[in-house]
């Protein structure tokens, strides 16, 4: 359930990135299992009781599954923006790449020298994640890691910023240069919106991320975190929608005027579900671990880990240690041993010291990968010490 209603936000934003109606149908089209996945959850966690004592903690994981779901109907908002051609400005889909969790497309040249890897394999040597894939025609969702690539092939991949750079260089042989924001040419009223609407991407990620964290952990100075960017959500709303009616002074294009508000609106969207899952740890009811259990099959696996003093990563800024570029692990947050505050989505020359602590994202072989490097165990709900 947490996979679907990721992937679905994944296509929503591929969605309006790539003006492709086929992502928004396939949006729609998981909405009903996620629909589905979600009566079944339900029916779950009404046989796991076995007792009054366990109606609390079931309720819990009630309301979580209620989050994911509205996460997933922000996911389909934002796709429909496409599918109904309301639209967004031009300039916006250049900017993607300002968002912290990058999505790009690529179409393999014939002269690749990724033709005939697996996928598994471009994943694990470039560091990102390859969502969809088109080939002779036909869209592949979450395609099999054993596919072998072929010259033709369209790949829509995600990842940190950092790791661009290596799967561009792998699949095309070169580096594309992207646009700078001051080659975009838009109107001063349009770049404002522009950049609320990306910092608000970014935050809806980022509560989603902490939310998921703070329930996995059961960390109520995370949960904390997420009330914190839900209330600069709420702000960022309220400058959005100002900025998005002042500019109706300037223009006549209704369809445009409508897909921002829509954006906008679904990013808060997410942020308040993302807090429904937080107050479930600070309201102090404990998750039945069928929840726990759960998110340990997810196909991206959250950790936590703590740096200590012979560890390889302390004294290493988060560019070197390579977890971004070279292994595919996002580092969600660092909360910071010498000041106990915590850093969303660390730039690349911010430094690993022992005593930080960090959440961290990515498939469960690429964790379980920095685990065995730093041979320490780590237990899903539990802190790894690396």
């Amino acid at each position: 359930m947490k996979d679907t209603s990721e992937l679905m936000l994944d296509l929503a934003f591929s969605t309006i990135l790539f003006e492709e109606d086929y992502f928004a149908e396939e949006v729609l089209e998981l909405e009903e299992k996620m629909t589905e996945l979600c009566f079944k959850a339900r029916e779950v966690v009404m046989l796991a009781s076995r007792g009054i004592k366990e109606v609390e903690s079931l309720s819990a994981v009630l309301q979580i599954i209620q989050a994911a779901e509205k996460v997933s109907n922000a996911a389909v908002e934002i796709a429909t923006i496409e599918l109904r051609d309301i639209g967004l400005p031009k300039a916006f889909f250049k900017t993607m790449h300002l968002i912290e969790e990058t999505i790009t497309s690529l179409v393999v040249p014939e002269n690749s020298a990724a033709i005939g890897k697996r996928l598994e394999y471009i994943e694990k040597e470039t560091g990102m994640q390859i969502i969809t894939m088109k080939r002779d025609g036909q869209w592949l969702i979450k395609p099999d890691g054993k596919i072998t690539l072929k010259a033709g092939d369209r790949l829509i991949a995600k990842g940190p910023f950092e790791a661009l750079s290596n799967f561009e260089v792998f699949v095309l042989g070169k580096h594309v240069m992207i646009p700078s924001v001051s080659e975009l040419m838009e109107p001063n009223s349009q770049r404002r919106i522009r950049e609320i609407l990306v910092e608000m991407m970014n935050l809806s990620q980022l509560s989603v991320d902490l939310a998921y964290s703070s329930a996995i952990f059961y960390n109520k100075e995370i949960a904390e975190e997420v009330l914190k960017v839900e209330e600069k959500m709420d702000r960022m709303q309220e400058t959005a929608e100002h900025e998005i009616l002042l500019f109706a002074k300037v223009t006549d294009n209704v369809k445009l005027l409508r897909g921002l508000l829509r954006l906008a609106w679904a990013l808060e969207t997410i942020a308040d579900a993302s807090v429904e899952m937080a107050n479930v740890v600070l309201s102090g009811v404990a998750l039945h671990p069928i929840f726990v259990s759960a998110m340990g099959e997810s196909d991206e696996v959250i950790s936590k880990i703590e740096v200590k003093p012979n560890s390889k990563l302390n004294g290493l800024t988060v560019a070197e240690c390579g977890l971004q570029s070279d292994m595919g692990i996002q580092i969600v947050t660092i909360r910071k041993a010498l000041t106990g505050k915590w850093e969303y989505y660390p730039k690349g020359d911010t430094k690993i010291e022992a005593g930080d602590v960090l959440i961290i994202k990515g498939s469960k072989e690429a964790i379980d990968s920095l685990i065995s490097l730093t041979t320490t165990e780590s237990a899903p709900n539990e802190s790894g010490q690396v």
